[in-house]
């Protein structure tokens, strides 16, 4: 390829939503809406050219503006300058060329996603009929995985709505086969959510309804799924077709080619009786490497793999999987078994093995609901769709693992209450826990003691361990007083090997006098080694010998090695990459924290627990800690946290511009960044490392704040308000409540009105539980009044903007009217055109609630011009939802309900589950205005799917009452109480007062003292 062919090469276009383009992953500007009509019809030609009269049919129909050839041609124009930039002028087109009358778009194959999204059905289509499902199911989801949305989404003229119809067709087909192929593999109970969700969008579409009743019998819900069929008589206008009819007398009958896959094939997809047979698979596996060199416990092994068989068997029990509990001093090698256990069993749990670190001898042990996100992370959903609260995260858990075959090993227990939620209850399923308490209490488990090794294996393992050395350490007194002195630990053997193999090597006899020494020495001066504090384990023994080796491996290493070994034990953070350690350590090279992390973890002294990251066992950090004390100043302790505080917020940052590059946050940070973090390399690696990074940074800024670490409290405050802005609409915003208030009760004592402002608007943010929003609204109010008083730019229009938009969820447009206002003037100066885009749609709905329509409509039309031209699919959702509700109330329902289409339609669907059940729930509203009833029991019935995975119980509220309203006037009175009565309870229990005395209302009309409600008898209007 030349040079000159380069760069429509690197050109991408996209009609699976909204129409634009990017080169090299930056968008272009394609102008107005008729502009990308005219580039998306020539684009869907496949290079063939289209003549101008034809085009401008295709864009305007019988309708053409005055003139309509000139404004054709400058179209044309302006699409050329964009597409290519460096073309001289005169200079012959490349990408949209001009062909004998007419245009054409000439660009290379796989450059247009609608041409790619037909590719891969193609292919499905050819492994289905070569009884390939499993090949099939992948073409279908990358295919579907380019959706960004309704196809074309906001393009107007014959041919966009012709070729929109196609597209969505050619959709709509291939989500059910890709259901059927997810059938196929066996993947029924999963598939169940999703299905209902595509039957309430596609309401009178039946093979969707004929492979949800499919999935709900495989899952063993015979009556679920012939109440599906029920649903479909009463919703089909012409009563269900003879595939149902013939899958509901199948399902009747017990037909046996009905039945789910087996481990050696499938069960045939909705409408064929035929066997697929299901490829095998490695099982996914998320355990810690094991140590190198694992020897011995050849007994203990055989014992935990009968153990987990017998378990297995076990019924009637609270458990149905197999639970055993290795227990036993630290260091005895009690996660090293379970994983190398694990991974001999690997056959008989072929969904995967997956490993959880609770920390339960840490001072903060993971609490039971960040464990559970984890996993639901592990087994596949993402941040966006985490429900909220533990009892939903378990109750999802449970129903993920209900047709797997898992174990799951949970290492470093803390107690009962930690583990209890984590086990998984499905047959088939196991868990291996690790602890060294013996008070843990789990139902029908089996507990193994692990405890220092047989003299004979420790020997084995120090062999094994002493590398080069391993002849001179073999056999003889001196290996034997090694192994006693490490009190045959497994973790001290380990580094006692490492120290015997490392130049310049010691003889066994040397090691074995100086660790005898130490060890003395430690007795002597009754060291306070009591690691296991809140156990039962007594492991002082135990304790001092590992504290003993590790001290004489910390003496033994170089100064800048021994320095990191200390340095790199402080951060509560757990195991750190090779950036956060050389922040730690002020290395400008990440290479040299690499080479000395690699260093310390062949020495035995840090551990590997995931590629690229490092840290300590539980046992040697405290005792690097100790050594630190002894060893380094204050002051050198604190720089080493706030660096790393430091690196956290600079990273935090970039990856916020990643994500929001208008964001006014990292212009007005209170702290001065003194590094540039690790950029993300785009918004996919932002957003995946907001995940990885997020217990990580909550652990730095509680640690800091905990210790009061001098100058850590503005950047913990800064990082915070960052964190908050990365993790919004997601369940785990709700994890930075703890340490926003730690950060609240140092800035009230260090008299920081600032910092005192900005958190408590973080805290002020509208959660479960009476007067919620009052709470909200004072909070707001006094961190406006304290951050005008600080002289703080920033903070006043953001706190003024979410004071604006609580005081219109308590009815209070005359209050919120000016805040909002001000706040949309004030951010738009800062260039902050997403959130002033926001702030300006809120308007608009304050607008129309104080009776001025034309204002409402012009700011409305405004904020989502505005939101459209950014191109940032969040801010145009969001900007839409709140539109779509001024144009609601103004009565404008054929624009509210364009809106809040193309709300749905900005982003892939499942992006943001909580904001897409919102607008479904508004979408129910505006068709209960319309007067469409079914079609709003069929909006609310999404948004019910919706928001059933992330568990937004004002959601569940307001969809359940606008569902009560559309069955009141369908008359289904029963059906009807039930879903309000529902509603009345849920919205009260949120704190959604207002709302909640609307439904009562409805309640005491229709229903008094539990009348059947109008309408009489439940049953279809006729």
């Amino acid at each position: 390829m030349d040079d000159q062919d380069e760069p429509q090469h690197r050109l991408r276009f996209h009609v699976l939503g909204p129409v634009r383009a990017d080169r090299d992953g930056q968008p272009l500007p394609l102008g107005s809406p008729q502009e990308r009509a005219a580039l998306a019809i020539l684009l869907l030609r496949d290079g063939r050219s289209l003549t101008a009269p034809e085009l401008v049919d295709a864009l305007w129909g019988d309708d053409p503006p005055h003139r309509a050839m000139d404004t054709l041609r400058a179209y044309v124009t302006r699409l050329r300058a964009v597409l290519e930039p460096g073309r001289p002028f005169r200079g012959r087109a490349k990408v949209l060329v001009s062909t004998g009358g007419g245009y054409a778009v000439r660009v290379p194959p796989g450059s247009l996603d609608a041409t790619v999204f037909e590719d891969h059905l193609a292919a499905a289509a050819t492994a289905r009929a070569g009884g390939d499902p499993a090949g099939a199911y992948a073409r279908l989801t990358t295919a579907l995985a380019l959706w960004e949305g309704t196809a074309l989404a906001g393009l107007t003229g014959p041919y966009a709505e012709r070729e929109r119809e196609r597209l969505t067709e050619l959709r709509a087909t291939a989500r059910e086969d890709h259901f059927d192929c997810a059938l196929a593999l066996g993947r029924h109970s999963e598939s169940v959510a999703g299905l209902r969700a595509l039957t309430a969008e596609q309401p009178l579409r039946e093979r969707p309804r004929a492979l949800l009743m499919l999935a709900l019998h495989r899952a063993g819900r015979q009556s679920e799924a012939l109440a599906v069929f029920s649903e479909s008589a009463r919703l089909l206008p012409e009563g269900p077709g003879p595939e149902l009819v013939r899958l509901r007398e199948r399902i009747l009958a017990g037909d046996p080619a009905l039945t789910a896959p087996s481990a050696s094939g499938a069960a045939p997809p909705a409408a064929e009786a035929q066997s697929a047979p299901v490829p095998e698979h490695a099982a996914p596996d998320f355990l810690p490497p094991g140590p190198a060199g694992f020897t011995g416990r050849e007994t203990l092994t055989a014992e935990v793999r009968e153990a987990l068989a017998a378990g297995g068997a076990v019924a009637g029990g609270a458990v149905a999987g197999g639970v055993v509990v290795l227990t036993g001093p630290g260091g005895a090698g009690k996660t090293a078994l379970a994983v190398r256990t694990a991974r001999t069993v690997r056959a008989s749990y072929p969904d995967g093995l997956f490993h959880l670190d609770l920390r339960g001898t840490d001072p903060e042990p993971v609490d039971t609901g960040t464990a559970l996100a984890d996993l639901l992370y592990a087994l596949g959903v993402t941040d966006a769709a985490l429900p909220d609260g533990m009892e939903r995260r378990a109750a999802l858990y449970r129903s993920l693992l209900a047709d797997r075959r898992v174990l799951v090993v949970l290492d470093d227990a803390h107690d009962t209450a930690q583990v209890l939620p984590l086990l998984p209850d499905a047959p088939g399923c196991a868990a291996l826990v690790t602890t060294r308490s013996r008070d843990l209490d789990l139902p029908n488990a089996r507990t193994v003691g692990v405890d220092a090794m047989e003299e004979k294996e420790a020997l084995a393992l120090l062999t094994a361990a002493g590398g080069r050395a391993a002849p001179a350490v073999a056999g003889g007194d001196a290996a034997r007083s090694v192994a006693a002195a490490c009190a045959r630990l497994p973790l001290a053997l380990r580094i006692a090997g490492a120290l015997l193999a490392a130049p310049p090597a010691w003889p066994p006899s040397d090691l074995a006098a100086r660790l005898t020494e130490e060890r003395g020495r430690l007795d002597a001066l009754h060291a306070d080694v009591d690691v296991d504090a809140g156990t039962d384990v007594d492991a002082g023994a135990d304790a001092l010998a590992l504290e003993a080796v590790c001290r004489v491996a910390h003496d033994a290493l170089e100064p800048e090695a021994a320095r990191a070994f200390r340095l790199l034990a402080l951060p509560d953070t757990g195991p750190l990459d090779a950036d956060s350690a050389a922040a730690v350590l002020d290395l400008p090279e990440t290479a040299r924290a690499e080479a000395l992390t690699d260093g310390l973890t062949r020495a035995g002294l840090l551990e590997s627990p995931a590629p690229g990251r490092h840290g300590h066992h539980a046992l040697v950090r405290l005792s690097a800690r100790r050594q630190s004390e002894r060893t380094d100043s204050p002051p050198v302790r604190d720089a080493a946290l706030l660096r790393l505080l430091d690196h956290q917020l600079a990273t935090a940052v970039t990856a916020l511009l990643r994500l929001t590059p208008d964001s006014p946050l990292p212009r007005h940070l209170l702290h001065h960044l003194a590094t540039a973090g690790r950029p993300p390399a785009d918004a996919g690696a932002a957003r995946a490392w907001t995940h990885d990074a997020h217990a990580h940074v909550l652990a730095t800024v509680r640690q800091v704040l905990a210790q009061d670490v001098p100058g850590a409290l503005r950047p913990a405050v800064d990082l915070l308000t960052v964190w908050a802005e990365l993790t919004a609409d997601t369940a785990r915003r709700q994890d930075l409540e703890p340490p926003a208030r730690q950060a609240l009760d140092r800035a009230r004592e260090q008299s920081d009105d600032t910092a005192t402002a900005r958190t408590l608007r973080l805290l002020a943010t509208p959660r479960p539980g009476p007067d919620t929003h009052e709470r909200a609204a004072h909070d707001l109010r006094e961190a406006l009044r304290l951050a005008e008083g600080a002289h703080d730019p920033l903070t006043p229009l953001l706190a003024g903007y979410e004071l604006g938009v609580v005081l219109l969820e308590l009815d209070r447009a005359d209050e919120a009217l000016p805040l909002l206002v001000r706040a949309e003037e004030g951010l738009g100066r800062e260039g902050a055109k997403g959130v002033a885009a926001q702030a300006l749609a809120h308007a608009a709905r304050a607008y129309i609630a104080l009776g001025r329509p034309e204002e409402s409509l012009a700011a409305a039309d405004t904020a989502a011009e505005r939101a459209r031209e950014l191109g940032h699919g969040r801010t145009l959702a969001l900007v839409l939802l709140q539109t779509g509700r001024a144009h609601l109330r103004a009565d404008r329902t054929s624009a509210a309900a364009d809106r809040l289409r193309e709300a749905l339609a900005v982003e892939p669907e499942g992006t943001d589950p909580r904001r897409e059940a919102l607008v479904w729930t508004w979408l129910a509203r505006c068709r209960l205005a319309q007067l469409r009833h079914r079609e709003a029991v069929a909006a609310a019935d999404r948004a019910l799917a919706l928001e059933a995975g992330p568990g937004d119980d004002r959601v569940r509220g307001l969809a359940l009452a606008a569902r009560g309203r559309a069955q009141l006037a369908l008359g289904e009175p029963r059906l009807a109480e039930g879903a309000l009565r529902e509603a009345h309870e849920v919205l009260t229990r949120w704190g959604a007062t207002t709302e909640a005395a609307e439904v009562a209302t409805l309640l005491a009309e229709e229903f008094p003292a539990g009348g059947r409600g109008r309408g009489g008898a439940d049953g279809p209007t006729p």
